[in-house]
């Protein structure tokens, strides 16, 4: 038996009878069969009329009205005008696609997707919260499953060329894809490697430029060359590079300078315990920097200068002076950013503390501002957490810049 279309139309597809059949369809789609009770709460006069004329019915007064979806269908049925509910809605109206099965299948598909991802980065547990954050943000879902799936093969491909040995982003993406830009910030592909390279770095943030910056810059790719340079006083190198000169002429008038990222990359100066000296000491603040300069001039010992913390710049400069056999000596604030700065340049870099233990503190904590934030423990000093705790108070390095210049008086 098939649906007799012109009686079909004669009865259910009446136009005010239209509204019922959307109310039918809409359940189809739902993956709902049409049988039991649909209720129809605020059904137009016409509507009312149309329904009990249809089921053979008394007139009913009010707007409610109630429908046995099973008569409906039996009366179809017997009356020759269709098999069935079902096929006389998809007559009326054009097949009816399963919305429910339809996202069943989807979400199955993306299920997979992302337990297959999940199997890529077992046994690297840094990369568990990145792979958590794009799912439950749904980040790959706006690309659609066949650009997610390219997506993610090119965010492992970066991950497994991790880390690099101090190339540009540009040049990192160049050689990766062929496209100098493929994983600039503002692309599918650079979003969500950006998400990978933070949780590789153990960072929270990658949502600004710094932090992205900081990012890639843990993994040893390079965004910017010329930004944030590390600010030295009295720092010679051995050789006759560009930046070389430039320091030797600065350290001549005891002058504060900046290297840059791209003049550690590019012509890196070179340094040796001969040119150097066997220490160079790390402040946290310009203005100790400023001090030695202004009160010491060319007499004050090499003074390297984070400036926070430590940037691409100062890891690179570092990095060479640690290789050359040079001994770091840091010094920073006492509170607890400055606690936590300290450690990394200590665990980085193997730099041992300068002034920077309990008594160093407790000397120093007379009037000074309220310790706030979350504690921090010194991994160099295990009394000085307990201390700090105890006292409640800042310790700023331009508070104790005289005990500093006098480290950095030569013998």
């Amino acid at each position: 038996m098939t649906c007799d279309r012109t009686r079909l139309r004669e009865t259910l597809g009446k136009a005010e009878l239209q509204g019922l059949v959307r109310r039918l369809r809409a359940r189809l789609e739902r993956g709902q069969e049409l049988r039991g009770t649909l209720a129809l709460p605020s059904a137009s006069p016409e509507e009312r009329d149309a329904i009990n004329r249809l089921l053979g019915r008394t007139p009913t007064r009010g707007k409610a009205i109630s429908i046995s979806l099973d008569l409906l269908n039996e009366k179809l049925r017997i009356a020759g005008i269709c098999p069935n509910l079902r096929e006389a809605v998809e007559e009326l109206t054009g097949p009816v696609t399963n919305r429910r099965a339809e996202r069943e299948t989807i979400e199955n598909k993306w299920t997979m997707f992302f337990d297959s991802a999940a199997k890529r980065i077992a046994g690297r547990p840094e990369l568990e919260n990145w792979l958590a954050q794009i799912r439950v943000t749904g980040l790959m879902r706006r690309y659609g499953m066949s650009a997610a799936e390219i997506l993610l093969f090119q965010t492992f491909d970066v991950i497994e060329a991790l880390p690099a040995q101090d190339v540009t982003l540009a040049e990192f993406a160049a050689a990766s894809f062929g496209d100098a830009h493929a994983l600039d910030p503002d692309t599918p592909l650079g979003s969500i490697v950006i998400r990978a390279v933070a949780s590789l770095g153990k960072l929270e943030k990658w949502d600004d430029a710094q932090s992205r910056r900081q990012a890639w810059a843990s993994v040893g790719v390079i965004c910017d060359e010329l930004s944030a340079p590390v600010l030295v006083l009295n720092l010679r190198a051995s050789d006759d590079q560009p930046a070389s000169r430039a320091l030797a002429a600065y350290a001549d008038a005891g002058e504060p300078t900046f290297l840059s990222i791209r003049q550690l990359l590019r012509a890196p100066p070179r340094f040796t315990r001969e040119s150097v000296g066997l220490s160079v000491y790390i402040c946290e603040n310009p203005s100790v920097v400023a001090a030695a300069a202004n009160r010491l001039g060319a007499r004050c010992l090499p003074l390297v200068c984070i400036e926070g913390q430590p940037r691409t710049a100062t890891r690179l400069l570092l990095n060479r002076l640690q290789s050359a056999g040079i001994r770091l000596m840091y010094h920073g604030d006492f509170d607890w950013a400055g606690i936590q700065i300290t450690n990394t340049i200590l665990g980085r870099h193997n730099a041992a503390p300068w002034r920077m233990g309990v008594n160093d503190y407790v000397e120093a904590a007379t009037r000074s501002l309220m310790l706030s934030g979350i504690p921090i423990a010194a991994s160099w000093d295990n009394e000085l957490m307990p201390a700090m705790l105890n006292n409640g108070r800042v310790v700023h390095e331009e508070q104790v810049i005289e005990v500093i210049l006098t480290d950095l008086v030569p013998c």
